[in-house]
């Protein structure tokens, strides 16, 4: 600064100060004199008197002068005047990295971003520079977000050499994708998007072959800059559609989007705004932060992520913890309840959107306690279950679960009424319903003697109760939806259909033995019948993918019961007879015929691989015939468990029988192919039609990808 400015400076600074200096001494001085009975003026009947101000405010002033002498007595303030402490800005520590970053460099002779990311100061300037140009698009760890990449992992588009990404942030990057709505239909853009989620083994419901039809649609029309979709194209930034990182959203329906609308990702260049070295600091600063995540990645225990994984699907984590036809694990699964809808979360790594700033006390909270770090969980998180999983497993799953891929889906909000919506209310119901006792794994004596392998029964029960937490689905509920634990077992309405009584009693009734009900566990097929809903995703999701030792554990203690759920005294196996001779001189056989026979056989016991035996099967037998009269007013759709054994789709007999017929051919199936006796009423079937109805799931709905997105989300099926 010249000396003329420099004496301006202080000249205007001091007489700034000499003036309001003069202004506080005149108040000061007449203070005395005011009274707040005299009157200055009058405003809209407002009087405006003379009182005096209060001393606490001289005081105050009379301190802040004090202190500004002494700030520019210390500090620069006056022109040139550098202070007696001699303070610079560069002594900032907020200032400092980027005011002095030319001078960390010049000691610095390998400016690879490797190197540079092993020097503190230099990475300190490039998470400052981070947060002012980038961390808006790719978040505050670099993590990234819905179409912004993840730059601490190791999918880069373009590549994670150094060219590469100081290219990236000097002259930016801009690719585009085509939108292929006016050359594909609908139904063409829906095959592909299945062939793509089936390049990360993703189940779609659909079957094989709409599967292999997207392949060759997209080998058709996609293939010349994708390939077959496993192999990236880092020259072009086409990435790899094979693994679990979806930039734009890896939901069918955000694929189907892609397709149908294209993409035309920019990063914009900064070469003009930055300079080359603080390019440089940008990059160490992104090559610390994704070595760090290699590290935490690396200190991962391999084999407890192996157990975790398995643990996860013993779990079935995924199958909750997805929205239909949505990325593993990023949430979004709507369940409704009598007090609202309950969103799953995301419970991918990824610090913003997920759990990855969860500690494993964290993780375990969430678990066991039901308590999130936002606060209480309702108990649609089955943590009344997961409370009896051991230390060492639930240290396991949770290895697994940092492993994952990070997904920056965000949270859907929950749409709770009051007061369900205030969250500290749910640790009043956690005092009053969760039975926080630890899982008793004695044998009750009521079973001695009956129980031949007490280990076997011990790890079935702890998969039951834990992982596996049958009793969530299986068992009713109260008014404020806690399962009645003396009736456990005892089945619930879920989604429209009925999650069937499994206790001892009726699964000895309905003829299940260990060979049966284990074939049925884990691979949704028996000499019983095959599973269909929400058991058949349970099977796909996660009873499939365990150990076989692990399914027959699981039936052999739901096959011998335990507390609250014995074997009935006088109960009585059923022994279907088949259709005999008097059945087929009946009328109702008439219908039979007409209606099934031709995929159920003439004389019900199945045609593989059309559809599955009636007769023996366990839901045909069951003493509540809900399900079997829900199958024949919606309709199934093939579960595509095992593809050579996928059932054809079965229609809906909603606008075909009456209400009186179709009671009277499920009361002739259930009596001479599943041995019930009981009768099925009108009143019953119009009970359950009208139910039905009323949730949006009559007309041959199962479960498609948007089946929870078109229904009523306030329609509650018990």
């Amino acid at each position: 600064m010249s000396m003329f400015w420099n004496l301006w400076a202080i000249i205007l600074t001091l007489i700034f100060l000499a003036l309001m200096l003069y202004v506080i001494v005149k108040y000061w001085r007449s203070n005395h004199t005011a009274s707040e009975k005299t009157v200055i003026g009058t405003f809209d009947d407002i009087k405006e008197t003379d009182a005096p101000p209060p001393r606490l405010l001289f005081t105050a002033f009379f301190i802040a002068f004090v202190l500004s002498a002494g700030y520019l007595l210390l500090y620069p303030g006056l022109g040139n005047w550098k202070g007696l402490i001699d303070w610079q800005q560069s002594d900032d520590k907020l200032s400092r990295p980027t005011t002095s970053l030319d001078d960390q460099f010049e000691s610095i002779n390998d400016t690879g971003l490797l190197n540079l990311a092993k020097h503190p100061d230099i990475v300190a300037s490039g998470q400052i520079l981070f947060q002012t140009h980038c961390a808006a698009c790719h978040r505050s760890n670099a993590q990234g977000a819905k179409h912004f990449p993840n730059l601490i992992d190791n999918v880069w588009l373009y590549g994670s050499s150094d060219e590469a990404i100081i290219h990236s942030i000097e002259l930016g990057r801009n690719g585009a994708m085509p939108g292929w709505v006016d050359v594909l239909n609908p139904d063409q853009i829906a095959k592909m998007s299945y062939y793509l989620a089936s390049l990360n083994q993703r189940h779609t419901d659909v079957p094989p072959v709409k599967v292999e039809l997207g392949k060759n649609l997209f080998m058709q029309y996609c293939a010349s800059c994708h390939g077959d979709g496993t192999i990236a194209n880092q020259a072009t930034g086409v990435p790899i559609l094979s693994d679990a990182v979806w930039l734009h959203g890896g939901s069918i329906k955000e694929i189907q989007h892609t397709i149908r609308n294209g993409i035309n990702n920019v990063m914009p260049a900064f070469g003009k705004q930055l300079t080359y070295n603080e390019i440089l600091a940008l990059g160490a600063f992104i090559t610390k932060a994704r070595l760090d995540e290699d590290a935490k990645l690396a200190k991962l225990d391999k084999d407890a992520v192996k157990r975790g994984e398995y643990l996860a699907h013993a779990g079935d984590c995924v199958a909750c913890h997805s929205a239909e036809g949505g990325q593993p694990f990023a949430g979004g699964l709507p369940f409704v309840t009598p007090f609202g809808t309950v969103y799953s979360t995301n419970i991918t790594p990824h610090v913003s959107e997920g759990i990855g700033n969860y500690s494993y006390d964290d993780f375990k909270a969430a678990l066991v306690d039901g308590k999130g770090q936002h606060g209480y969980l309702y108990p649609a998180m089955p943590y009344t279950s997961y409370q009896y999983v051991t230390e060492q497993d639930m240290k396991d799953l949770w290895e697994y679960m940092q492993s994952i891929t990070a997904v920056s889906r965000r949270n859907d909000q929950n749409q709770m009424m009051f007061p369900s919506n205030i969250r500290l209310g749910l640790l009043g119901w956690n005092l009053v319903f969760m039975d926080t006792a630890p899982l008793d794994l004695t044998l009750p004596s009521q079973l001695n003697g009956k129980v031949n392998d007490v280990e076997k029964w011990q790890r079935g029960k702890y998969l039951v109760a834990g992982f596996g937490h049958c009793s969530e689905c299986h068992s009713p509920r109260n008014i404020a939806q806690s399962i009645i634990s003396e009736r456990i077992f005892q089945g619930n309405i879920i989604d429209g259909w009925n999650a069937p009584d499994i206790t001892v009693t009726e699964l000895y009734t309905d003829g299940w033995d260990l060979s049966s009900l284990t074939d049925f566990l884990h691979t949704g097929h028996s000499s019983k019948g095959s599973a269909f809903a929400g058991m058949a995703d349970v099977i796909k999701n996660s009873l499939s993918l365990m150990d076989r030792s692990d399914i027959e554990a699981m039936s052999y203690y739901l096959l011998a019961g335990d507390t609250h759920n014995f074997l009935a005294d006088g109960a009585i196996r059923l022994k279907p007879s088949g259709f005999t001779e008097d059945a087929y001189q009946k009328a109702i056989y008439t219908t039979y015929n007409q209606t099934c026979g031709a995929c159920h056989g003439e004389d019900g016991k199945g045609r593989p691989p059309i559809a599955p035996t009636l007769y023996n099967n366990g839901i045909i037998m069951h003493r509540d015939p809900f399900n079997t009269i829900a199958v024949t007013i919606r309709g199934l759709q093939p579960t595509y468990l095992d593809k050579d054994r996928n059932f054809m789709p079965m229609a809906s007999f909603e606008d075909i029988l009456s209400d009186q017929t179709l009671a009277d051919l499920i009361t002739f199936v259930r009596l001479y192919l599943g041995a019930r006796e009981e009768p099925v009423t009108a009143e019953q079937v119009k009970t359950v039609r009208e139910k039905l109805e009323k949730a949006g799931y009559t007309g041959g709905l199962h479960t498609t990808p948007y089946m929870y997105e078109q229904r009523d989300p306030g329609v509650d099926v018990e």
